[in-house]
C-alpha cells in the first residue's frame, strides 16, 4: 500500500505531526484507538471522513517509519558520557536545543537540553560552559548530537581540558592517530629522543 495518499506531515497542518489528508486527525489519535482494542469499523462510525483504506495505511506509514529507525539506529556507533567545553553560541527554548562552539577546532556541536531548567540555560547564552551528558555518534565516528545532562559556568582550566570535539570510544582507524605530535611527543616534543627519566616525568607531573 502506499500511505502517501493517505497520510501527510505539513507544517501548516497540526504543527506538522503525521495526520490524514485533508484533515486534522492525527495518525496517533487512530494508532492509539486501535492499541486499546477499538476495531476499525468502530473508529470509521466515529470519523466517517476516514476509510479503511486510510487506517491500513496509518498502519503502513508506522511499520515503515519503525523500520527506517531501526535502520538508523544499526548504523549508528556507541553513545558515550562526555565532557566538553565550549561557548554556548544559541540556544531555542522552545525546543531544548543549543549550538555549542567547541573551543579547541571552533566546531559547531549540535545539542539538545531537556534536563536544562530554561531560565538556567537562558542566563548562560553566549558564555563558555562545561557541557556534561551522552554524545552520539554516526558509524563512521562523527558527532552526531550532544544531550545534555548538565551545564555550569567553565572555570579555570576547563577550556584546555574539555575543549576538544568527542570522538567514539571504538572507532574506525585513522592514521592522525600516529602523527607526531599526539601521545607523549605533545608533551615534551621530543620523544623518543634524548631527553632524561627526569625531564619525562616532571613533564607527566605537569598533566597530573
Amino acid at each position: 500500500m502506499n500511505w502517501q495518499n493517505y497520510i501527510t506531515a505539513d507544517p501548516f497542518v497540526c504543527e506538522g505531526k503525521a495526520c490524514f489528508k485533508d484533515t486534522h486527525l492525527l495518525i496517533s489519535e487512530i494508532l492509539g484507538k486501535l492499541a486499546t482494542g477499538v476495531t476499525p469499523d468502530d473508529i470509521l462510525k466515529s470519523y466517517p471522513s476516514l476509510s479503511h483504506e486510510a487506517i491500513q495505511a496509518s498502519l503502513a506509514f508506522v511499520a515503515e517509519l519503525t523500520r527506517e529507525q531501526i535502520f538508523n539506529q544499526s548504523k549508528l556507533a556507541p553513545h558515550r558520557q562526555v565532557r566538553v567545553a565550549g561557548r554556548l553560541e544559541a540556544i531555542r527554548l522552545s525546543d531544548y536545543t543549543f549550538t555549542l562552539i567547541a573551543a579547541e577546532t571552533q566546531y559547531a556541536i549540535n545539542g539538545f537540553a531537556k534536563a536544562i531548567d530554561p531560565q538556567t540555560l537562558s542566563t548562560l547564552l553566549g558564555k563558555n560552559v562545561v557541557v556534561s551528558g551522552t554524545a552520539h555518534f554516526t558509524q563512521e565516528g562523527a558527532l552526531l548530537i550532544l544531550e545534555a545532562a548538565q551545564i555550569v559556568i567553565a572555570k579555570g582550566n576547563d577550556i584546555e581540558i574539555w575543549g576538544r570535539i568527542p570522538t567514539p570510544l571504538h572507532r574506525p582507524f585513522d592514521m592522525s592517530d600516529f602523527k607526531e605530535e599526539r601521545g607523549l611527543s605533545a608533551i615534551i616534543g621530543k620523544w623518543p629522543g634524548d631527553e632524561t627519566d627526569e625531564e619525562v616525568l616532571s613533564a607527566l607531573e605537569e598533566l597530573s
